[in-house]
């Protein structure tokens, strides 16, 4: 984003979204957001959380007051700009329904060269990695968006534990 006029990148919509709609007030609060993220796409490292908070606060999009007690915490809010942009962020239709970066699919071609005992222990070892992660899914404190999220996550990972099973039952 080189300007509150231009589109928002993934980070800084995701960014933009944890200030406004999870009440992530610290660039601390939003990195630790990142950190605990089932997605492990998204870095929760300061060398990418903070440059995309310091892009949206020169571009306009968030303000950072110092807070009180002498540490160097900023409180972040998202500016009318930054709630424009983060609409419009997420109802674009062509990036919202784009596939994006998915480790699966990025995977699962190449699983099918593999020789079968080898395709066989993949598939298996990535559905027992699927099955935990759907264990671990749903806080029930969880808010509206995240909710969301997470829903939308245990649906995918069911989907790709019925492409596994129809795998390997092909390979009989």
């Amino acid at each position: 984003m080189t300007g509150s006029t231009a589109a928002l990148t993934e980070l800084e919509g995701a960014v933009l979204s944890e200030i406004h709609h999870r009440a992530n007030r610290t660039a601390f609060q939003v990195q630790r957001a990142f950190q605990r993220s089932p997605s492990t796409e998204w870095s929760g490292s300061a060398g990418a959380v903070y440059p995309a908070i310091r892009r949206l606060i020169e571009g306009g999009l968030i303000t950072a007051t110092p807070m009180a007690g002498g540490r160097k915490a900023q409180a972040l809010e998202v500016t009318r700009a930054g709630v424009s942009a983060l609409t419009a962020w997420a109802c674009d239709p062509g990036r919202a329904a784009g596939v994006g970066l998915d480790p699966f699919r990025l995977r699962s071609g190449i699983w099918r060269t593999l020789p079968n005992k080898e395709r066989r222990n993949a598939l298996e070892a990535v559905a027992a990695e699927i099955r935990q992660d759907l264990a671990r899914q749903g806080a029930d404190d969880a808010d509206t968006v995240e909710r969301t999220r997470d829903e939308l996550a245990v649906r995918l990972q069911r989907t790709r534990l019925d492409w596994i099973a129809e795998e390997l039952k092909a390979l009989g």
